[in-house]
């Protein structure tokens, strides 16, 4: 027997083949970790035959085993409703965010009976979201922003109160580990959180566009104790960076003059209007739809920098079974001192009619049942511990005059297998083996360790197929 070590080969492959796996995908595969590790792992005896056998990397391996198993328990689409909940639930708050945003702009701007005043009024429109802002700039640098912001975590918590059905935990937990894995949940939940304020002071630039252009207000300034200065000097600075987009800045004559009583001038009304709409898109919804697509990048990059290492604590007995560390081309178990030898001499009860079983057969290369059994007792495909005693229990009972067992060659013999062969053989007339697609592998170390493992086991070479017919006229059919 000669063995092959995987380790870093299969690591580096990986790095090519599953770059094509998405965010979804490995959702998917979380999730079905998760409720296999509530409930007990899925046979999948087949399953895993068929993907050690393909060229796919060990994520890919992981993640096709999780689509069937995902699809067979309906986990694909409880992801789809979980995200079209989010969605809905984030359209809901953006609503709400908006007319929030402008019922607050026409509550600062009042009903126009008496004059607005300015720095009552910037505040107002900018007061929770600066105060917000820092909040979450101070938690970014010294927590690393776990937290997300308070309208992300009001949002997840909204969206998973209406989670239904029996993968909704499963799928939950899922998103969350993966995120924490990859140090995604301040980015995602920051993303909707700065969304979300962005949506508020939407609301808030449309209320106070729509008051300005609804109704005519005057502007002042009003203090007790401060100096003209200081006003003179706040409005310049407030006004400098929406002056680079074009907004008018007031100058120091007019913030004198609208010290002392509202001005009956246009001009005066309009550039201290668009110096409040300009102080409201530069310093509130910029900055915010500047975060929310950092927040937005980090995760897409994130997402696809994610993978499922087999070397992770949660997929690694997984990632055993489906590329193990050391694979054999040959038997893949060692051999005990002795096997049972197959039976080929017919006893004298073997009476029972004609039987083929498949033995940890992929449906989807060899077709099941073949399409020539017809007056051929169907033994079915064998794959986990309990369909094993069944096909046994049946064969014993029935003692078929030929038994014709099918295995793929293209998967290494093991122990289990050639033992299961002498056990069933033992309560047959007489048994076979027909290798189907030894086509495939035809001229292969692969075929070879079939042959000499059946010979090794009490099969003659007459008793061992490569062809359909060949198995077919020993089978004794009459087509």
């Amino acid at each position: 027997m000669r063995s092959l070590t995987l380790g870093k080969r299969i690591l580096a492959s990986d790095r090519g083949l599953e770059s094509r796996q998405t965010f979804d995908e490995r959702w998917l595969a979380e999730a079905v970790r998760l409720r296999e590790q509530a409930e007990g792992m899925q046979p999948d005896g087949i399953l895993l035959a068929r993907l050690r056998a393909s060229h796919e990397g060990v994520e890919a391996r992981i993640i096709a085993r999780a689509r069937e198993i995902g699809t067979r328990w309906g986990m694909d689409e409880s992801i789809r409703r979980w995200v079209s909940r989010e969605r809905l639930v984030a359209w809901l708050l953006a609503a709400v965010a908006v007319l929030a945003g402008f019922g607050a702009a026409l509550a600062v701007l009042g009903e126009g009976g008496r004059p607005v005043n300015v720095v009552w009024a910037l505040g107002g429109l900018l007061g929770l979201h600066l105060l917000g802002l820092t909040a979450w700039v101070v938690a970014l640098g010294l927590t690393g922003g776990h937290s997300g912001g308070v309208p992300g975590r009001v949002w997840q918590a909204i969206a998973a109160r209406f989670a239904v059905g029996g993968n909704a935990e499963a799928v939950g937990r899922a998103r969350l580990r993966l995120h924490a894995r990859a140090g995604l949940e301040r980015w995602w939940l920051g993303a909707v959180t700065h969304g979300f304020w962005f949506m508020l002071l939407l609301g808030m630039l449309l209320g106070l566009v729509g008051g300005l252009a609804l109704r005519r207000y005057g502007f002042v300034w009003e203090t007790t104790i401060l100096p003209t200065a200081v006003f003179e000097g706040l409005v310049a600075s407030l006004g400098w960076l929406p002056s680079l987009l074009g907004f008018p800045v007031p100058d120091a004559e007019l913030v004198r003059a609208s010290g002392d009583v509202a001005l009956a001038s246009e001009a005066a009304r309009w550039t201290w209007s668009m110096w409040l709409v300009g102080c409201l898109l530069t310093y509130g919804l910029l900055p915010r739809l500047g975060l929310w697509a950092f927040c937005g990048w980090k995760v897409a990059i994130g997402r696809r920098r994610l993978r499922l290492y087999p070397d992770d604590p949660a997929f690694s007995a997984l990632a055993e079974r489906l590329s193990p560390s050391s694979e054999r081309i040959g038997v893949s178990d060692a051999a005990p001192e002795r096997l049972e030898t197959a039976h080929v001499v017919a006893p004298h009860q073997a009476s029972g009619a004609a039987m083929v079983v498949g033995i940890e057969l992929d449906s989807t290369r060899v077709p099941w049942p073949p399409g020539w059994v017809h007056g051929v007792s169907d033994g079915g495909i064998v794959d986990s511990r309990e369909q094993r005693a069944r096909v046994l229990a049946t064969i014993e009972a029935s003692t078929p005059a030929r038994l014709l067992l099918v295995c793929d060659p293209r998967l290494s013999p093991d122990r289990g297998s050639l033992a299961l062969i002498a056990a069933m053989s033992v309560h047959a007339g007489a048994c076979a083996v027909w290798l189907a697609g030894a086509d495939a592998v035809s001229g292969s170390e692969r075929l070879q360790h079939w042959l000499d493992a059946l010979a090794e086991l009490g099969l003659a070479g007459s008793a061992v197929f490569t062809e359909e017919a060949t198995a077919m006229e020993w089978l004794g059919y009459v087509g």
